[in-house]
């Protein structure tokens, strides 16, 4: 059976197995914060899984994507909010090895387990000014800006000024305005709340046009140690996206298990087991626990294209990267489904309040609305593209 957890990565998995208990302690705290608890922050950062993919000239391990994507995948069992929050600001981490040496010296000038908020879609606009660019907008979804120094933002280019279609800039919090908007379904804990910038200048060095950055061809990634940034962006976010969902899915089955074993028939007067003799929960299980295999199956397959990608030290092709992309997409979706089917066979009981199956079923219904793995558009260039025709149409 196809596993994340290969030999390479195996040294993290007793680290990681050493944060759970404080994560799975501090989950309700976070989910009524709405933030992450500080000491699910502390004890991911002291843990070093903030520094994975940090590159290695700024005192991080320069790990493979896997490791990432891993990682995300077991904390998500103990804390969906805490994992979403690990994988978002370390995808951005990784991102930052684009930028130029200057850039993330400043950036990591505390240590490179400092957090990096943000949002990749370029929802700003910038103009050119001598030295750098002006930059102003509202961004939306910025998961863990309460425990991040710095962000990560995009803006396209302002009517009828000079420069690159769009950016993507580093800005210090102390440049940023948060607007609490995150009232939500589900991902409570992740405090994915609304930033604005009013006219910020950004010097030169913490911007870099977004063509490059997400494409694989960035000088200053291509300079690193090893291979894994040449990677794209985008085919690759829903990977990391993908592995915290799988974790939620991989809990949420365990605790449906765990609670069906013992659950009684309250109209046919059976005990404890008698929803476990049931031929459609039998069933239920089955097929859930075949669609997280499946959705495990597909990420390793992803990561071991990142592996070869790292490697050869060239980007893949678009047709590989549209792959990708289906393949992440297709997982979450199966992950999604798992916990449909979950929770219908659940019993109203798991729908209370306070209930952990309830928080896991609306954590994986909200984290599955991201748009870099929503399913119409991503089968649509997926199907295109091995059609030969046209996406659009």
């Amino acid at each position: 059976m196809a596993s994340l957890k290969t030999p390479e990565i195996a040294q993290f998995g007793p680290v990681i197995d050493g944060v759970m208990p404080q994560l799975r302690s501090h989950r309700e705290d976070t989910e009524r914060a709405r933030s992450v608890a500080t000491e699910s922050i502390s004890a991911i950062k002291a843990a070093g899984l903030m520094r994975l993919l940090v590159p290695a000239p700024n005192g991080g391990f320069e790990a493979p994507l896997r490791s990432q994507v891993f990682a995300c995948m077991e904390t998500a069992r103990a804390c969906p909010a805490t994992s979403w929050v690990m994988m978002v600001c370390g995808a951005h981490s990784w991102v930052s090895a684009g930028f130029s040496d200057a850039c993330r010296e400043e950036v990591f000038a505390d240590g490179p387990d400092i957090m990096i908020a943000g949002t990749l879609a370029s929802q700003g606009q910038f103009r050119p000014e001598e030295g750098g660019w002006r930059v102003s907008g509202r961004w939306q979804y910025c998961s863990g800006v309460d425990h991040s120094p710095w962000l990560l933002i995009g803006a396209a280019r302002a009517d009828g000024v000079s420069g690159p279609q769009s950016l993507h800039v580093i800005v210090p919090r102390s440049d940023v305005e948060v607007d609490d908007t995150w009232y939500t379904l589900g991902m409570h804990g992740s405090g994915s709340k609304d930033i604005l910038l009013h006219d910020v200048f950004v010097p030169e060095h913490r911007a870099m046009p977004t063509g490059k950055l997400f494409t694989g061809h960035s000088p200053h990634a291509a300079a690193q140690q090893s291979g894994h940034y040449f990677v794209p962006v985008l085919c690759s976010l829903g990977t990391q996206l993908a592995g915290s969902i799988l974790g939620m899915a991989k809990e949420m089955l365990e605790l449906f298990v765990e609670r069906t074993r013992v659950r009684p028939d309250i109209y046919s007067g059976e005990g404890a087991g008698a929803k476990a003799r049931s031929a459609g929960i039998q069933r239920r299980v089955a097929e859930a626990t075949g669609e997280i295999v499946c959705a495990e199956s597909l990420l390793d397959l992803n990561c071991r294209t990142f592996d070869q990608v790292a490697q050869e030290r060239t980007p893949p092709d678009m047709p590989t990267q549209a792959r990708i992309r289906w393949q992440a997409t297709y997982a979450t979706e199966l992950c999604r489904r798992a916990a449909d089917r979950l929770f219908v066979g659940a019993g109203a009981h798991a729908a209370y309040d306070g209930e952990a199956l309830q928080q896991y079923y609306r954590d994986i219904m909200m984290a599955t609305r991201h748009a870099i793995v929503d399913v119409d558009s991503s089968a649509e260039l997926e199907g295109s593209l091995t059609l030969g025709v046209d996406a659009a149409g």
